[in-house]
């Protein structure tokens, strides 16, 4: 949304009256008062935003491959060159790599069929037929079909089943015809004719919901959710973008307040019948596993409230019945947090083939690794050991007992993903990763080839196609770093500290301007997240959104850090546990020993000009820093701020409940810290925000408004959590302006 009566952002609170200071070698000094920086600056700007958009440079294949049932096949996108490339059929066996189709041809055809050139097609997605005889994809939001033979392309409608293999709301039954689609707060199933079989509608704060793989294997059984929000708090939402505003509500569970209630009910396709599954005791979080190999049971998940409890269950569908398969109990701290919430769950458990248990993940000995559990929930075994976490369990194989699992067992790079062979009987690992760094596996139906897609602080992406048994790897494609490389050195620079406690090893990078001289003193910025559930520092070539937006930040000409404390996941779990109760009494401190570690070895730091940027939780540690280390951290931007009194899974995990640990949410409280403020500190939040919601910001602003302290406040009208658009460069630009306004530039 536009106002053209705020041009500059709707700054709203004053300055913080602290001196401004002069940019080297300019006229003038930035104020937030000026409407446009000057040309020097801005072109500082333009360089830290392209550095935080580098990404779009690198061209990459971005369509992750995909096996066919049969045959140890695949089809991937080669991408080469500007022009784009093609659909590539891949044989494992003989490493044959064919195109479906040339690229000039591809071109031609798409160009044909839409009506206007075609130069450079990028695609994000694709699928198989329902027949596995060709595959769909998009371009432009229009759907195509392109058979693994002959070489043609056609148009497909919308309604064109195969089409519909694309779509999130449309979900196709392996077998049988029959489909499902997802609409708004309701479901409907059609059958092979495409006759509605059944067909729900949703209410008010009670809608269905289709979850990811949902069909059993057969196409006989379909598993929906009902979702029951009536009871949760509900977030007002404001439209200002008309004199006559707008207010829309949305449900959100705070620390302490009623969840949402989810119920799983089975579709018997055949019968239209809708059953409903009786929900296990107490408030949990819920999630769909998906189907034993069989389809004779469908699994979920339920973590408990306060994340001391983690059920497995099965449903058999005919029935309607629920038996708990197993139990994973942790009184003393949580058995798993947010960053299960957000995908985690999908790998938690595994079932084995031919009725033969399951595969659980645990960190009951202190690491996370694999246990083996008889159908009825027995445990059997454990199946890795060592002083080094499992993240993931990519597959067994179907015959044998080799078991595949991602992990990281390299001691000198203990976040580091690599790939390894083990045995569903127990033993050592073999690490069958080729290269450092991150991997990603997407292993064949019979296990015997795999994909692994890699990259490196070093190397840019890698597609290779490999044989569990070695032999040497089929590259499919390779991302071409040439455009990124040439903006200059945008690579972090390593660095290993003790923590707070004086024995614990934290890792971090940092970033260099692109015309660094060591000869100067540079202020420090600090890119702090220190959220739970979450590692900041970057591990793979590209890294993450955040390590980007750090590295364009350091080109207005910042030494800028990253660093993740204690409390993160991917390390043991006593490290998780460091702050298990305490969410913001240990973060701070393991930055402060952590900087001053770093700096004593490099006298181009000057730490006495340190800034903290940080958004979403680490909006809430840029508070946390500014109030409890007020003489370390000179001044701080904090965006969309989030507080312990948010959303219950974000904090009730790390913090067990209000009502059990009062005095773990009080002292985390930063409105209660509010007169501690001493240097410049600004807020950002947008106002669409139902993440972090605006309160947060709103309820700060009170409390340092009664303390005397003064601020800066830029309110985002429309925005979401993350700014869109525009408003994302506005937002990089105005946190880049309060640095150099506060921290000054290199002496």
């Amino acid at each position: 949304m536009r106002f053209p009566f705020m041009a500059l952002g709707v700054v709203l609170a004053t300055l913080t009256g602290a001196p401004v200071l002069a940019l080297d070698g300019d006229a003038h000094s930035v104020t937030v008062y000026e409407p446009t920086p000057e040309a020097s600056v801005q072109a500082k700007l333009d360089v830290a935003d392209q550095f935080s958009r580098r990404v779009e440079l690198l061209r990459d294949s971005l369509v992750a491959p995909r096996w066919l049932r049969e045959g140890d096949r695949l089809v991937f996108w080669a991408r080469e060159g500007r022009d784009g490339g093609t659909w590539v059929l891949a044989h494992a066996k003989t490493g044959e790599l064919k195109p479906l189709v040339s690229g000039e041809q591809l071109r031609e055809q798409l160009s044909a069929l839409v009506g206007k050139p075609v130069t450079a097609p990028r695609f994000f997605d694709f699928a198989f037929t329902p027949d596995e005889q060709g595959i769909v994809f998009r371009l432009g939001g229009k759907t195509f079909g392109l058979g693994l033979t002959g070489s043609r392309v056609t148009l497909l409608s919308a309604e064109d089943r195969a089409a519909q293999a694309l779509s999130p709301e449309h979900f196709l039954a392996p077998r049988g015809g029959a489909l499902a689609v997802q609409r708004q707060g309701g479901f409907a199933v059609l059958g092979a004719d495409g006759a509605t079989v059944v067909e729900r509608a949703g209410e008010t704060n009670l809608d269905w919901r289709i979850p990811a793989r949902p069909w059993s294997p057969d196409g006989r059984f379909l598993v929906v959710w009902r979702d029951d929000v009536r009871a949760v708090h509900q977030v007002p939402v404001v439209d200002y973008s008309d004199a006559l505003e707008k207010v829309t509500t949305v449900p959100y569970a705070k620390a302490g307040t009623p969840l949402p209630r989810s119920e799983l009910h089975v579709v018997d396709v055949a019968t239209g019948r809708v059953t409903r599954i009786p929900p296990v005791e107490g408030e949990t979080y819920d999630w769909f596993a998906g189907w034993n190999p069989e389809g004779t049971e469908a699994l979920c998940l339920h973590l408990s409230r306060d994340a001391k409890r983690l059920d497995l269950t099965a449903v058999t569908p005919g029935t309607g019945q629920r038996r708990r398969v197993l139990r994973e109990e942790r009184p003393e701290t949580f058995v798993t947090g947010l960053d299960f919430a957000t995908g985690g769950w999908a790998k938690q458990v595994t079932a084995l083939p031919d009725g033969r248990g399951y595969l659980w993940m645990s960190e009951r000995d202190g690491w996370r690794h694999v246990y083996a559990y008889d159908r009825a929930g027995k445990l059997l075994r454990q199946l890795t050991r060592g002083a080094f976490p499992v993240h993931e369990v990519v597959g067994v194989a179907p015959q044998g007992d080799a078991l595949y699992v991602l992990a990281s067992a390299d001691s000198g790079a203990p976040y580091e993903q690599l790939f390894y062979r083990g045995s569903l009987k127990g033993g050592a690992l073999k690490r069958l990763s080729s290269g450092s760094g991150m991997h990603r596996i997407t292993l064949s139906p019979s296990g015997q080839h795999y994909v692994d897609a890699w990259s490196s602080r070093t190397q840019p992406r890698l597609r290779e196609l490999v044989s569990v048994d070695g032999g040497k790897p089929v590259r499919l494609t390779t991302a071409d770093a040439s455009e990124l490389e040439a903006l200059g050195n945008s690579r972090p620079e390593p660095f290993v500290v003790k923590a707070a406690d004086g024995v614990t090893p934290l890792h971090g990078v940092l970033y260099r301007p692109r015309d660094f001289d060591p000869a100067k003193r540079y202020p420090v910025l600090v890119y702090i997240y220190g959220g739970p559930f979450f590692n900041l520092v970057p591990w793979n070539y590209i890294g993450n959104s955040m390590s980007l937006t750090a590295s364009g930040l350091a080109q207005l000409g910042f030494v800028t850090v990253l660093l993740d404390p204690r409390g993160g996941p991917g390390r043991s779990k006593a490290f998780q546990d460091a702050n298990y109760g305490r969410v913001g009494q240990t973060e701070i401190p393991d930055h402060v020993t952590g900087l001053k570690q770093v700096a004593s070895t490099r006298p181009w730091m000057d730490l006495e000009r340190l800034g903290l940027y940080g958004h979403s939780w680490g909006g809430y540690f840029v508070l946390r820093g500014m109030l409890t280390a007020p003489d370390f951290f000179k001044a701080g931007y904090a965006g969309a701020p989030g507080a312990l009194t948010e959303e219950a899974i974000i904090n009730e995990p790390y913090l067990n409940l209000p009502s059990a640990n009062p005095q773990g949410y009080a002292v985390g409280d930063n409105l209660a810290l509010a007169d501690k403020l001493k240097g410049p500190l600004k807020m950002m939040h947008g106002t669409s925000d139902v993440n972090a919601t605006p309160s947060v910001t709103m309820r700060m602003a009170e409390a340092l408004i009664r303390a005397d302290k003064h601020f800066e406040l830029l309110i985002m009208p429309g925005q979401p959590h993350s700014p869109q658009g525009a408003a994302a460069r506005y937002y990089l630009d105005d946190v880049g302006l309060f640095f150099l306004k506060t921290l000054g530039t290199p002496r």
